[in-house]
């Protein structure tokens, strides 16, 4: 298979190399990344300005840095940079999950995928839950600690076969599939679960002249079929995405 492989952490996330190294066994592997930070990007793409692409080496393996965002680098890669179209695009692993409608259509690990439906290619998006400190420890350090980032390498290693064994080699239709990993991982599942009814409200608190971001306290959609409650009981959620359905919705 040609796998394109994105993210919205860029391409020092620690995940992001892992991803490269369990993908890199899977297929023939093209990476097009974001050179800098893009979470919370959605599918935005850049319409004004110029973008560059430029080649890097991450551990031996070569890959394009882009500067835009995670579906820049899916449009780009699948029309510019690759001499075919690939077969599946893989965005992430991305440093937390991406659970419930609000986060769901911020994400720029999902944009990814949908830039890549738009373009008729399958596509899987992988997120990885961590404790708070885990996550607080990244944004300061742009690391994981290492006893966190080994337990996460031995989940991942140990769910992406059967992952890619019952979903990615089975996708046809140009859908997504959007797996949130636990942490930390006991015996896990992958359960299909549907996207929570979550929705987040404040995310901009004033200093000064300015606002920045800082996301206030939401409530959790706690349904159990949901993503975010699947992935907090230990398991792995399993979302489908049909961006056609939307196509297909009626005016009332």
């Amino acid at each position: 298979m040609r796998i394109l492989l994105t993210n919205d952490d860029s391409h020092d996330s620690p995940l992001f190399l892992l991803a490269i190294t369990v993908l890199k066994k899977l297929g023939d592997l093209t990476v097009v990344v974001p050179a800098e930070e893009q979470s919370w990007k959605g599918k935005s793409m850049t319409r004004f300005g110029a973008i560059y692409a430029q080649r890097i080496d991450l551990h031996g393996t070569s890959a394009w840095a882009v500067t835009g965002t995670p579906a820049d680098c899916v449009n780009l890669a699948i029309y510019n940079l690759m001499e075919q179209p690939p077969d599946i695009v893989v965005s992430g692993i991305n440093i937390g999950i991406n659970t419930g409608l609000g986060f769901f259509m911020a994400s720029g690990t999902l944009g990814a995928c949908f830039e890549a439906n738009i373009a008729r290619v399958p596509a899987i998006a992988l997120s990885q839950a961590m404790t708070r400190e885990d996550f607080m420890y990244w944004s300061e350090h742009r690391n994981l600690p290492a006893d966190s980032l080994a337990r996460m390498e031995a989940s991942t290693r140990q769910l992406m076969p059967q992952i890619w064994a019952d979903y990615a080699l089975t996708m046809k239709q140009p859908v997504t599939w959007s797996f949130n990993l636990p942490d930390p991982p006991f015996e896990p599942k992958i359960i299909r679960a549907r996207l929570g009814r979550t929705y987040y409200r404040q995310c901009f608190q004033q200093c000064g002249d300015q606002y920045f971001h800082d996301l206030r306290p939401f409530t959790i959609d706690q349904a159990p079929d949901t993503d975010q409650v699947v992935v907090a009981s230990g398991n792995v959620s399993a979302t489908r995405i049909d961006i056609s359905d939307i196509g297909q919705m009626q005016h009332v």
